[in-house]
Order: C-alpha cells, then sequence, then structure tokens
C-alpha cells in the first residue's frame, strides 16, 4: 500500500517540504491542505508592491503544472479540523478524512490581536494574507488619516507605502524607538529618520488605550496620556503568534512555536513542522529564538523535505532578513541575540553598516542600502568566524575581507539563484 505524506499549510514551506521531497526521491502520495484559495505565493509584496499598485497580481511560488506533474494534490480553501493522535488521520473542513503516514506542519502564524474597546472595528485592519492585502488596499484608496499600530516591520513598510501615496500617516509604537525587537538603534534611527522625511509621524512609548466611532467604524484611536488621532482606517503590526491548535491536539513539544531538531522533526517521529510556526536551536541560533523569514521557511522546509525522503540533511543555516521602505533596502545577516558590543559604520552608498560581536566574533551584520556588505557578510559568517581585529585591518569592509579570505564560489557559499530569489521577493 502507498503512503501518504500529509503537508498542513500553504505557503513557503509547505511548497518547499512537497517539492523537495520529490526532488530527493519520494515517490509516494503527496497532498497539501491549504485554507488559503491560492496556490502558495510570494508574501513580502503584499507590504510593499501591493499597496502601491492596487493591480498588483498574486505571484504564486509554483505553477498549477509544477504541483500537477510532481503529482502533489492540493486541496486549496480547506481546513484541518483536527486530527487523530492515535490514528494518523485528519478531518478535513469538506467533511473528508486523510490517512497518513507522515505528517508536516507548515501551519505558520497569525497576527497578533489587540483586545481593546474598538478593535474589532470594520475600518481596523490586519495584513498576513493575500485576502488581508486586498481588504487594505481597497480601504486604503479612499483614505486620508491612517494609523498605523506598531513600529515592526509590518508596520513601517505598511507605512512607507501609504506615505507614498500621500496618505497622513501616523505610526504609534509602545517601545522608546522603532523596530527596537528586531534592530540596533544606530539602524532603527536612520530608518526613523527616513520616514519622518515622507511626512509620517512617530509616537513611541505609546499606547493605545480605546477606539471611537460610530456604527461600528472607528473615527478616533485613543492614546495613553490623552492623546487623540483622528483615522479613516486602522492597521495593526503589532507582531504574529505561531499556530498551535494541532501541534497541541498531537501533544507535540512547543514553547513559543513547536520544537524541532536539526532535522525538522518535532517530538513524535513521523511529525515534522518548518517555517515560522516552529522554534529551534543550531549555530547560529544558540538562543533558540523564533526565525519569521522567508529563507527560514524556504530553508528549513528543504530539509525537512529531504529527510522525509530518507536523506540525513541538518539545518544550520545562516538566518538572513530584509525589509524595503522608501529607496531604504534594509538587510540583515546572522542574528544579533547574545551580541556584547556592537559596531557601526558608513557604507559607500550612503547607507550603514553596523557589526554586532559576541566574544569577539561576528555574529550578525545589519547594512541599510550596502548589499554588497549584506552578500559579502551572509558568505562569511556561514562559513567561519570572523574577529574584531580581522574587521578592522579592512576597515570594516566586508567585500575586501571576503576577497582576502578567497571563499570558493562553490555549494556553501550564497549562489545566483540565491541572490536572485532575494531580489525577487524583495520587490
Amino acid at each position: 500500500m502507498r503512503q501518504k505524506l500529509l503537508i498542513v499549510g500553504g505557503s513557503y514551506a509547505a511548497s518547499e517540504i512537497a517539492s523537495h521531497a520529490r526532488e530527493c526521491g519520494y515517490d509516494e502520495d503527496i497532498i497539501i491542505v491549504s485554507e488559503e484559495l491560492e496556490l502558495p505565493y510570494q508574501r513580502p509584496p503584499l507590504s510593499k508592491a501591493y499597496l502601491k499598485e492596487h493591480t498588483q497580481k498574486v505571484m504564486p511560488l509554483k505553477s498549477a503544472a509544477f504541483y500537477s506533474a510532481k503529482n502533489i494534490e492540493l486541496e486549496l480553501g480547506t481546513k484541518v479540523l483536527g486530527i487523530e493522535r492515535g490514528a494518523n488521520t485528519a478531518l478535513l473542513s469538506n467533511g473528508t478524512h486523510v490517512t497518513f503516514d507522515t505528517l508536516a506542519l507548515a501551519v505558520g502564524a497569525r497576527a497578533q490581536r489587540l483586545l481593546c474597546t474598538g478593535a474589532d472595528a470594520k475600518n481596523v485592519y490586519y495584513l498576513r494574507s493575500i485576502e488581508d492585502a486586498r481588504l487594505l488596499s481597497a480601504a486604503s484608496a479612499g483614505a486620508e488619516k491612517v494609523v498605523v499600530i506598531g513600529g515592526g516591520f509590518i508596520g513601517l513598510e505598511v507605512a512607507s507605502a501609504l506615505a507614498q501615496q500621500l496618505k497622513q500617516v501616523t505610526v504609534v509604537e509602545t517601545q522608546n524607538r522603532v523596530l527596537a525587537r528586531v534592530v540596533s538603534p544606530e539602524i532603527a534611527e536612520f530608518v526613523s529618520s527616513a520616514h519622518v522625511g515622507h511626512g509620517v509621524k512617530l509616537l513611541t512609548c505609546r499606547a493605545v488605550q480605546s477606539f471611537v466611532g460610530e456604527n461600528g467604524v472607528v473615527r478616533k484611536v485613543l492614546l495613553d496620556g490623552g492623546t487623540s488621532l483622528d483615522a479613516d482606517i486602522v492597521i495593526f503590526g503589532i507582531g504574529s503568534a505561531p499556530n498551535m491548535e494541532l501541534a497541541q491536539q498531537l501533544g507535540l513539544h512547543f514553547e513559543n512555536g513547536i520544537i524541532v531538531d536539526s532535522r525538522s522533526r518535532t517530538s513524535r517521529a513521523n511529525v515534522f513542522a518548518a517555517g515560522d510556526c516552529t522554534r529551534f536551536f543550531s549555530p547560529f541560533n544558540l538562543n533558540g529564538i523564533p526565525v519569521e523569514s522567508v529563507q527560514n521557511a524556504t530553508d528549513q522546509a528543504r530539509v525537512a523535505g529531504s529527510v522525509i525522503a530518507g536523506k540525513d540533511n541538518v539545518y544550520e543555516t545562516l538566518p538572513w532578513f530584509w525589509s524595503d521602505q522608501y529607496d531604504l533596502k534594509l538587510q540583515i545577516a546572522g542574528l544579533a541575540v547574545g551580541a556584547t558590543e556592537r559596531i557601526a559604520r558608513p557604507t559607500v552608498t550612503s547607507g550603514i553598516s553596523v557589526f554586532h560581536f559576541r566574544n569577539d566574533a561576528c555574529i550578525c551584520v545589519e547594512s541599510v542600502n550596502g548589499p554588497r556588505e549584506h552578500i559579502a557578510a551572509r558568505r562569511l559568517l556561514a562559513r567561519e568566524r570572523i574577529t574584531k581585529q580581522q574587521l578592522q585591518d579592512v576597515d570594516f569592509d566586508m567585500p575586501a575581507l571576503l576577497k582576502l579570505r578567497a571563499l570558493p564560489t562553490d555549494g556553501e557559499s550564497v549562489n545566483r539563484a540565491d541572490e536572485q530569489k532575494t531580489k525577487v521577493s524583495s520587490d
């Protein structure tokens, strides 16, 4: 009897688990069950190009023909309601049951919700899916005054897209600076200056108390201290929470994410997980923090797919991230968690780079408008220990150090396809 791999989810991780399992020789049945009606698609444009151009089309990761050719079954617009722990059977929202031998959870995360008066109004929006983006795009077309709650990547990308459409945008952040949880103060200040220069009002150390309106529509956002902000629409970007319902049903180990090992295995031998729903430890993630990025979802899922196919691969990849705001490209190679020292330097392209060190070793490089620095950092940090002295010897010129180290251009380094993926995902 043929075996079956059931993949729950409809984004990068789900698509890559299926396609890489096939590529590595898995010839059993594969089914992807996704709540979304669309084929797995590019998500970064949702907070960028999609809001700038209302006619922007959804960009699928792979065509319908690809899934058909690889004999990967797609069950779209369908939710997995539950899984019988002992029977390896999933109940779908269309009433059918799917029996599987191997299960892969690529269930992602959902937007955090703010629980306060008026937060469920009609003109309050979140941005996680293409449907969210469509609703927000339509609403923003007729809006003049926009209040964005949250100064993280999503909040600032949305603020950037709408400010360029000459909307009056105010960003409210509870921390003392934007991007407080994800970048250094130097990078945050650089990005903040760009937003202020484009007319965005940044309110830090402020919290939302309630929303005031009529007929289910917000008209004012009330902050602590008595500040009142007029609003035609309100957009939340206050973080996300991993989807844990199925993991709980299965009794998997989880703590702020499904705990997986270096082979993407959960605490159950036949259950794998990858992407935003996971938490893992690696040489580049010693603290085991959740890593929400396209890179992580893609690379971790490829490992999962290969292990499902019988290969013995491990996930030990340097994390990297990016964010596009106005004419700024913010890129990060590595994780700065645990750093004890940082050094900021200007780039040759009127940007800035910040180098983070732990025990004299560089563990993370943040760059704004420094694509060459970013690519060099990804290659160097992924391969060997780079010390502060080595960087000082080249005046913190990462491309120069890369040339000196003469790293081979083999599969361990950043290849052309990887660089192209960054370009496509960032458009």
